[in-house]
């Protein structure tokens, strides 16, 4: 239906894709694989997400730095579709790469179908030692130069953290998973028209992509909110950079995977 509605016919679809599909479309897993970051609260969106895939008759395998909540039902409701890995996603591929393998053979599966990028951030982490420090100021109005220079590589690095693991993260997981992705499924279509004028017309190809990856922004990424000076400068670029990494991710995987982006807030 979808194809009609753009003045695309497909013929003998049952027997183009018998004959187009990729060879390797009959070792198909027939369960999806689903890859989530940010999952090891129970309260987050990432363990609700997760639940929500596993409901939904998906594998899922979570990744966090942290090890996942004990209170969470997941593993004891879910034994064979849920995995969950303790590892960073914004550094060492390898080693997140290596995560993901093991997982998967768990699993018995080999393809990663869909991608969640939900990992991150919303306040970085500084020592309240640290911060009283940087915070400190010399009497009447004159601060300490060593002082300021503190509280500017302060704010550098706390500016890291953000797009580190808000944005770096994201495009890291896409990258390790992309060569987990299934093929698409390949099918050859007559546009409207083109048999009537031209009978010996060449159908036209098309890759359907059977991966997806959706990322997880913020409202932010348009409108911050006020707060302190050091949590929304790097909150907000982070989330608006995974706004540009969808467009740019879309255009470079076009017909391997959908990447669409949230933006809950």
């Amino acid at each position: 239906k979808k194809l009609k509605r753009y003045g695309i016919n497909v013929k003998n679809t049952e027997k183009i894709n018998k004959i187009t599909q990729h060879p390797t479309d009959k070792n198909r897993p027939t369960m999806k694989v689903a890859v989530v970051t940010g999952t090891a609260r129970t309260a987050g969106i990432g363990h609700a997400i997760c639940s929500t895939l596993l409901s939904k008759g998906l594998a899922v395998i979570g990744f966090d730095s942290l090890p996942i909540e004990s209170s969470s039902p997941l593993p004891i409701q879910y034994p064979d579709r849920f995995r969950s890995r303790t590892c960073r996603v914004d550094s060492d591929p390898i080693n997140l790469r290596n995560n993901l393998l093991s997982a998967l053979e768990e699993l018995g599966e080999k393809n990663v179908s869909v991608v969640v990028n939900n990992a991150g951030i919303s306040s970085p982490f500084m020592p309240d030692e640290e911060e009283a420090a940087v915070d400190d100021t010399a009497g009447n109005g004159n601060r300490n130069k060593e002082k300021e220079l503190l509280r500017l590589q302060r704010r550098l690095d706390q500016y890291d953290d953000y797009i580190r693991n808000n944005l770096r993260s994201a495009f890291m997981v896409s990258e390790v998973c992309k060569p987990f992705f299934p093929p698409p499924i390949i099918q050859e279509v007559h546009r409207s028209g083109n048999n009537n004028s031209n009978p010996s017309a060449k159908p036209t190809t098309i890759h359907r992509p059977m991966a997806s990856i959706i990322h997880i922004s913020s409202t932010r990424a348009h409108s911050s909110e006020f707060g302190p000076p050091h949590a929304q400068e790097g909150y907000a670029s982070a989330k608006s950079g995974m706004i540009g990494l969808t467009h740019s991710q879309g255009q470079a995987l076009a017909g391997r995977a959908r990447v669409n982006v949230i933006l809950p807030g």
